[in-house]
């Protein structure tokens, strides 16, 4: 059964239907179909839901199984909508949900706290994507720099200006009905006004010892956990408009034209107004800057390639040194290749050759530090062992050397780069993800001790890695005989080296289990008997 909404138009009046759009043009602004259906009504429904589940299965800093549940709700909620409204996944569609469920289920199997939040972060942009390729509404029929451009429609303007087509949706079965109207509109109130009352109520408490024990009697007759569930409903209601202003909009294509291809380019081209005279001395003055610098610089930046330092240093300080000015280099002339290509006038075919010779010179300079930074770390690494920092930045250092690999690649021959980073970027992604990276630290640092190439093990890190160092921590506990050896693998296992009485026990649920935590619980349950 369908219903048309009040109003008119809609309830927008056709002298007031139009709106500025980004590129400084007014065009009619799109209201809402002329007929919401039941589907799309029982999705919000469903949609309210899931932003209640949102805060339920994800609670504040707890990302588990509960994050992986989530995720297959949401997709299976959305997919199924959208399939019903004639949208059929496409190749591109199947691809990018195979990588949100590979991302989703990261957080079944790991306890690394830092690799979860990122790629939670990844999760979500994943899933925002999935939608704009399911309905289509991608700038270009491809994997291109107009993903940054879809990304930024998708993820903040389609939702925010459908905002309340959630509740238009509820109002659209209930527009009729005065009755059901009046209980929709009381029951949004209360709601809305819920946190006065829980104010007031909690100022009357302190004023009145007889009203502080009304309230004590009353609350017997409510559990913590209907309160909990209930404010995780009122914290779900903005987590549903947004996701269904999302997903609807694009359903419809609904405000999904106020960022468009030409209009994202025509303001790009709006900056390019800088004459090429300036811009290439620049580069030049830069490009001349780094020559000098490695000419001079020359025996202390590739004495890594010769396993030596330089005289009054540590290796501590010669690959800290080293990973700093790549960052700060790297840093700089990606924004500086960044800026002069989206600044410059193109006018002559002579100067955009010129600023291709430049560009190539700025990444050749950046490839040669990071690969003698590269250098720098193995050397580290190779004296003092693994960290999660060393790690990080070495993958760091690999994605920015895919990256400058591309930009000088680009000199040479036009081809979409952007989708090489792209991709470059998931996979190194992903191996980060599932490349075990705290367990790795430990078993690596544990080989080296056992084998006598690390002279010290410093169980003190390797306690502030995450449970999946656990079993490695529990190999070498069963093999040591050093009684105060042992006493510290113990604590570190236990999580408790610094202080015995940190890290007390706390009650967990399905939506914080890990399989690596699993694992480690077992191992404590058998130390601590």
């Amino acid at each position: 059964m369908e219903r048309e909404l009040t109003g008119g138009m809609n309830g927008i009046a056709p002298d007031k239907n139009i709106g500025p759009s980004l590129d400084g043009t007014w065009k009619p602004k799109p209201a809402l179909p002329k007929v919401i259906t039941g589907k799309d009504t029982g999705f919000a429904l469903v949609m309210l839901v899931i932003g209640f589940l949102f805060w339920n299965l994800i609670p504040p800093g707890s990302l588990g199984a509960g994050v992986t549940l989530f995720a297959v709700i949401i997709c299976i909620a959305s997919g199924g909508y959208l399939h019903i409204s004639g949208l059929k996944q496409g190749r591109a569609s199947l691809v990018c949900l195979a990588v949100i469920l590979l991302s989703s289920t990261y957080f079944l199997l790991s306890d690394s706290i830092i690799i979860k939040n990122l790629n939670f972060l990844f999760l979500m942009a994943g899933f925002i994507y999935w939608i704009c390729l399911t309905t289509g509404n991608r700038m270009e029929k491809r994997l291109a720099f107009s993903f940054l451009y879809d990304m930024i429609n998708q993820s903040i303007l389609i939702p925010f200006s459908n905002f309340s087509c959630c509740f238009a949706a509820f109002k659209s079965r209930v527009g009729e009905n005065k009755r059901g109207k009046g209980i929709v509109s009381g029951a949004a109130g209360i709601l809305i006004f819920l946190p006065v009352l829980i104010l007031v109520v909690n100022l009357l408490i302190d004023a009145d010892a007889a009203f502080e024990s009304f309230i004590e009697n009353l609350r017997f007759s409510f559990s913590a956990d209907l309160l909990e569930y209930l404010l995780q409903m009122i914290l779900g209601i903005p987590v549903a408009c947004y996701l269904y202003g999302m997903i609807y909009g694009n359903r419809y294509k609904r405000y999904t034209d106020h960022l468009t291809l030409e209009s994202a380019e025509k303001n790009v081209m709006a900056f390019r107004f800088a004459p090429d005279t300036p811009v290439y001395s620049a580069l030049t003055a830069l490009n001349l800057i780094y020559l000098v610098f490695f000419l001079t610089q020359a025996a202390y930046l590739f004495s890594a390639f010769t396993s030596s330092i330089p005289a009054a240093m540590t290796y501590a300080e010669y690959a800290r040194r080293g990973f700093f000015e790549l960052c700060t280099v790297a840093g700089i002339n990606l924004a500086v290749i960044a800026v002069a290509h989206a600044i410059i006038k193109r006018e002559k075919e002579e100067k955009q050759k010129l600023l291709k010779a430049e560009t190539l010179a700025i990444c050749f300079f950046t490839i040669l530090l990071i690969a003698t930074a590269m250098s720098k770390m193995a050397m580290y690494i190779e004296s003092y062992g693994l960290t999660q920092l060393r790690v990080y930045t070495s993958w760091f250092m690999i994605l920015l050397l895919a990256v400058f690999g591309v930009i000088a690649a680009r000199q040479f021959k036009k081809f979409n780069g952007t989708k090489i980073v792209i991709i470059s970027f998931v996979i190194l992604f992903f191996v980060l993800c599932y490349g075990n990276v705290d367990g790795m630290i430990a078993k690596y640092n544990i080989d080296r001790y056992r084998e006598g190439t690390l002279e010290t093990l410093d169980v003190a890190a390797l306690s502030e890695l995450s449970d999946a160092a656990v079993p490695y921590l529990y190999e070498l506990y069963q093999e040591t005989d050093d009684v105060e050896f042992k006493a510290s693998l113990r604590s570190a296992i236990n999580g408790r080296y610094y202080d015995e009485a940190s890290m007390l026990p706390y009650e967990t649920t399905f939506r914080d289990f890990n399989l690596q935590t699993h694992q480690a619980e077992k191992i404590r349950a058998v130390i601590s008997n």
